[in-house]
């Protein structure tokens, strides 16, 4: 039987929908899905700057703190 109140049905929700994986980050190998900012550096993806930075053989140092 169909029911014939107007809220007795609602609109498909979103979240039901699996979500699209598109790649992995080129380091920590995690999923990236579709619409996530990513970082893309010569066609890689990185999740964040941390990945892109231990990728890249760089770290964080204060300025004028080297020995």
């Amino acid at each position: 039987m169909i029911s014939l109140d107007r809220f007795a049905y609602g609109r498909p929700d979103p979240q039901d929908v699996p979500e699209k994986r598109v790649g992995y980050c080129n380091t920590c190998q995690s999923a990236i899905f579709r619409g996530d900012e990513v970082i893309d550096l010569d066609g890689d993806w990185y999740c964040d700057t941390r990945c892109l930075m231990r990728k890249l053989g760089a770290r964080w140092v204060g300025a004028g703190m080297e020995g």
